[in-house]
């Protein structure tokens, strides 16, 4: 099971990436890594810069060096052999995240490392809007009409569908860090923006899983 509390940062997952990596490079089967939902391409220099070789992926690749990959099919690179996968922000728009679980780990050597990030449905502030309005933030009506955020990625969900595709987890963190006191101006609203800095600074106070807009998690492809 994942950890009951999970590591609090205060990076963004465009941070965590090489914040990672640098730390276990060692650990890596191969040096080739591959960014699934490669977007622009801004992880190309900071994956390079660690001495790795970068391949991008997108559904709809926004340049040349980036291949097209539909995540409901197998890698399209021949030989595929990576020995990490970025998937950032992506899982919460497959609607077939388990089958691209299994294709991804049929492109990884084993135990080759799987990063993934997500908008955090425990996030303390998605929280307080599923009481008013019934969906979690991110994972609203809006958010599936203007980002195709079709899944809401539980954490436990996410494990056992990793599980399932042949991984185990090996770290848990949240992202962007807790709730921060609100910044001047002050307003006539200022008095209602303490109120839920403070409803969301108690719920991260009992349950630290509620710290940050998103959450990673790392997985290693099992090696038998």
């Amino acid at each position: 099971m994942l950890k009951a509390v999970p590591l609090i940062l205060t990076l963004s997952r465009y941070q965590f990436v090489p914040y990672y990596l640098q730390a276990h490079l060692a650990e890596l089967p191969s040096s080739q890594l591959y960014d699934v939902g490669a977007g622009d391409g801004r992880m190309r220099t900071p994956v390079e810069d660690l001495g790795l070789r970068w391949h991008g992926f997108d559904l709809f690749p926004a340049r040349a060096d980036i291949k097209k990959w539909d995540l409901n099919h197998p890698c399209p690179l021949p030989g595929s052999a990576a020995g990490a996968v970025i998937l950032l922000d992506v899982i919460e728009h497959l609607s077939n995240p388990g089958l691209g679980l299994k294709n991804m780990a049929r492109a990884m050597q084993p135990g080759g490392k799987l990063i993934i990030t997500t908008p955090n449905p425990r996030w303390s502030r998605s929280r307080i809007y599923a009481l008013l309005h019934g969906t979690p933030g991110c994972f609203t009506q809006a958010d599936l009409d203007l980002n195709g955020h079709v899944f809401p990625v539980w954490p436990h969900v996410l494990e056992k569908m990793l599980k399932d595709s042949g991984f185990k987890v090996d770290e848990y963190v949240t992202l962007d860090g807790p709730t921060i006191w609100p910044s001047r101006p002050f307003s006539i609203k200022y008095p209602l923006r303490v109120l839920h800095a403070i409803l969301n600074k108690l719920i991260e106070y009992f349950d630290p899983s509620s710290c940050g807009m998103s959450y990673a998690i790392v997985a290693r492809k099992n090696e038998d």
